[in-house]
């Protein structure tokens, strides 16, 4: 004779199924519930960063609109141009026609979000931003007539040369830069050491 009572005693099998099921299920909520409780936790740690050199330039990122060029007074005295990169600017310098260049490559020019040079030429003049005007796209030159463009390539004579036809061949210094949070960070370049 059947028993009519075995559909309310399932077998222990499904039991014991039941019982890993709900302990899965518990030990997977308490891992959810330790994460949401030790993310925020570990996130709010100091992590160790980057030390900032202490002869370095703080900047705000904010002070700076795109394209536009700044002469930046760095601790030792010296004098950067820093310009902050726009999409127009970039585009700009990598269309540049090759042949106005002494130099036509400038370490990372298509994806810097700054360009960063040593407001002095090699022979040592003081260089500065000339703004567009006429065929002059906007650069740096210095008091001999030497032009480069915002990333301190050296331009050849060209029509559009905005000081005359004077020749040089040497590209701007360029120094180094880093963005920290919401500062740029300018360190001054390397002392010359003598001969």
């Amino acid at each position: 004779m059947p028993n009519h009572d075995d559909h309310r005693h399932p077998p222990a099998d499904a039991d014991t199924e039941r019982r890993l099921m709900l302990r899965a299920s518990i030990k997977l909520l308490v891992v959810i519930g330790l994460a949401f409780f030790l993310v925020p936790f570990i996130l709010s740690l100091p992590w160790p960063t980057t030390a900032i050199p202490p002869d370095a330039t703080i900047v705000a990122v904010a002070s700076f609109t795109e394209g536009e060029t700044r002469e930046i007074p760095l601790h030792d005295g010296s004098i950067a141009l820093v310009t902050r990169a726009s999409p127009a600017l970039a585009r700009q310098l990598r269309d540049f026609p090759v042949d106005s260049l002494w130099y036509p490559s400038a370490p990372g020019l298509a994806g810097q979000s700054w360009f960063v040079v040593a407001a002095r030429s090699a022979s040592n003049s003081p260089v500065h931003f000339l703004p567009p005007r006429g065929q002059w796209p906007g650069g740096l030159v210095d008091a001999s007539g030497a032009a480069w463009d915002v990333a301190g390539r050296s331009l050849k004579p060209w029509p559009g040369h905005p000081t005359g036809y004077l020749m040089t061949v040497q590209n701007l210094m360029p120094l180094p830069w880093r963005e920290h949070g919401d500062q740029l960070v300018l360190v001054p370049p390397p002392a010359e050491t003598p001969p």
